[in-house]
């Protein structure tokens, strides 16, 4: 007996430049520019800047850190493995309040996605603080960088402008974000150079790097824990709006 044939329709393509379609228009961006993204979104330079410190501060870690950096990040590369999945299953998946709506429902979902709005608002003040200080100490106005009104007239200008960025669209915002991410880099290379060289001019009793110092088991379970939670911060990165 013949099992019948049934005739499946074509696909019909989607259009992504209509109105209320999701997703980006097709070659908004390539491989290199979603590469600069992802990495601009975690803020390298930021997050070590901001962190790598206060691990080492941590009681008990001291020289351990690069122990805690290896152990931190085991978590970060889970996670990454599970949007990745998550992503090749559904693109909407790569967002908390996609996976909030699969999983548990509405409800969760819009909590995630509040969650994500506030802390854009809250960490996007701070970083534009930051970036206004330190606009006015590059050209050497240190009276401006002391002046609570001309911090806050620097904010609003970084503010609007990142805005009119992103009004502008992707493809600018990823021809800026690799200029950035450029020259950030370049930074860190020449002081990835310079660091070592200044300290051979300076020897200490940490001349010669150890083998305990990548050991986690060295260090007591208060201070890992610690040092893994400011660890997973520096790999998560400093935008969280790109979660």
């Amino acid at each position: 007996m013949e099992s019948a044939s049934i005739a499946v329709p074509p696909a019909t393509p989607v259009d992504r430049s209509a109105p209320g379609e999701k997703g980006l228009k097709a070659g908004a961006i390539g491989y290199m520019s979603n590469l600069v993204i992802a990495v601009a979104s975690t803020a390298p330079a930021y997050s070590l800047a901001t962190t790598l410190g206060f691990v080492v501060a941590v009681g008990g870690i001291g020289t351990h850190a690069p122990a805690v950096l290896i152990v931190s990040f085991i978590p970060i590369l889970f996670i990454s493995l599970a949007y990745r999945y998550l992503n090749l299953a559904d693109p909407d998946a790569g967002t908390s309040f996609g996976v909030g709506n699969a999983v548990d429902g509405t409800a969760h979902g819009r909590i995630n996605g509040w969650a994500i709005f506030l802390a854009d608002v809250i960490v996007m003040a701070s970083l534009a603080d930051i970036a206004s200080v330190y606009s006015f100490q590059l050209v050497g106005w240190n009276s401006a960088a002391n002046s609570t009104t001309a911090i806050i007239i620097g904010c609003i200008v970084w503010i609007v402008l990142m805005t009119w960025i992103c009004y502008r669209g992707i493809e600018l915002s990823a021809r800026i974000q690799a200029l950035l991410l450029s020259t950030e880099c370049l930074i860190l290379g020449i002081f990835s150079v310079v660091s070592p060289g200044q300290h051979l001019r300076q020897p200490s009793r940490l001349d010669q790097a150890e083998f305990d110092w990548f050991n986690p088991f060295a260090l007591s379970s208060t201070a890992l824990v610690g040092g893994i939670l400011l660890g997973i911060f520096i790999y998560w990165g400093g935008t969280p709006g790109s979660r």
